[in-house]
């Protein structure tokens, strides 16, 4: 077996993809670069992709300021079927065929921006009592959640579809510790609708966005080339990248 390789200290930003847990990204790192210590600087469900900084070696003490850092995202909302997940993995539980307003979506959407408490959702891996909410929830245990504070600073409409597609795609700016499926849940309990997230993409995490990032696939192709350290950052190189840390 091959001793570790100690002297790698620094970033490596994977653009994730559908399906993959951000834990498998780091073991698929780890083994392939043959290192003791990595760690990634905020968790991605299996059913989003996009920027999930990894950080290595000497890196992972420095997670904490990434993980402060300002986050993009793209998502988009099913109207008409409300999921259990709040997002196309769960069951459905509820269907309507009410119509998006589009002049109240506007004003709902004004509601969420600043500073506010959000309830996370019940399938996430926040813990109850030592235990993960997501497994709370499979196993049909009543529990609840504490709000939160978070921070939203932007949010916008990209794309609206009042076809038989019936979506509307949006683009958020937020702090740490946000929920894009709580800010989804609460956007349709606002609009007294029924919707669920199809698509959720992180298109930055501050300073690291999707130029910066290389898919698992692209990393492993590289790798075998011994061509990969072209998409490897110093270990230092970032945080003085760092505009807005706290909220």
């Amino acid at each position: 077996m091959n001793p570790l390789n100690n002297d790698l200290n620094g970033w490596l930003v994977i653009n994730k993809d559908l399906g993959m847990t951000s834990r498998q990204v780091v073991n698929i790192i780890k083994k392939t670069l043959n290192v003791k210590k990595i760690g990634h600087a905020g968790t991605l469900d299996p059913l989003a992709t996009g920027v999930l900084a990894l950080a290595v070696g000497k890196a992972t003490k420095m997670v904490k300021y990434i993980m402060d850092g300002m986050k993009k995202y793209s998502f988009t909302i099913k109207w008409g079927i409300s999921t259990d997940t709040q997002d196309a993995e769960g069951k459905i539980i509820a269907k309507s065929n009410k119509k998006l307003d589009k002049i109240k979506l506007n004003s709902v959407l004004k509601s969420f921006i600043g500073e506010k408490n959000q309830i996370p959702p019940k399938f996430s891996a926040v813990k109850v009592k030592g235990r993960r909410a997501y497994d709370l929830a499979r196993s049909g245990k009543d529990f609840s959640l504490k709000p939160k504070k978070v921070f939203l600073k932007k949010i916008k409409v990209v794309e609206n579809k009042t076809d038989k597609n019936n979506y509307t795609k949006f683009e958020i700016e937020s702090g740490k510790g946000f929920y894009v499926r709580s800010l989804v849940r609460d956007i349709c309990k606002k609009l007294n609708m029924d919707g669920h997230v199809i698509e959720l993409k992180r298109i930055e995490s501050e300073p690291f966005n999707l130029e910066s990032s290389i898919s698992i696939k692209d990393f492993l192709r590289l790798h075998e080339k011994n061509d990969w350290k072209n998409n490897f950052l110093p270990i230092y190189s970032v945080l003085n990248k760092i505009k807005y840390v706290g909220k």
